[in-house]
């Protein structure tokens, strides 16, 4: 599949392949990772019915807070990883990744291809995933 292609000659941004579909994948998330980070803005404290015991043994804040900490990480490594592509190609390979858009046509296929991947080699790294 074109999208799963990577230069592989020379190249230091070279991802093992389930790495880079992982990347991929997270990447294409992003639209959903801020619009469940927004969502959880109001946490929910638990209403404790005064029984001293419950059938729940998880904290629900917590979970809510580390999940939320998580999201941020991940947003955050996935727009730093952006400002480091050069600015006429980040529009461009945004749109691709999220919404399989067509790269405009300022540069040729194997340009955009090129960025695409140091991009998703910036957000594994971001991600400390390398």
């Amino acid at each position: 599949m074109p999208w799963e292609y990577q230069h592989k000659k020379n190249s230091q941004y070279l991802l093992p392949r389930n790495l880079y579909r992982r990347v991929l994948y997270i990447i294409k998330d992003y639209d959903r990772l801020k619009e469940e980070y927004k969502d959880t803005a109001d946490l929910v404290i638990p209403i404790m019915d005064g029984m001293p015991h419950s059938n729940s043994i998880s904290n629900q804040t917590e979970d809510k807070s580390i999940r939320r900490a998580m999201m941020s990480d991940e947003i955050c490594a996935i727009e730093q990883a952006l400002l480091e592509i050069p600015c006429e190609y980040r529009q461009g390979i945004k749109q691709n990744i999220l919404y399989q858009t067509p790269y405009p046509e300022i540069a040729g296929f194997n340009t955009w291809k090129r960025w695409r991947q140091r991009y998703i080699w910036h957000v594994a790294k971001n991600m400390k995933f390398i």
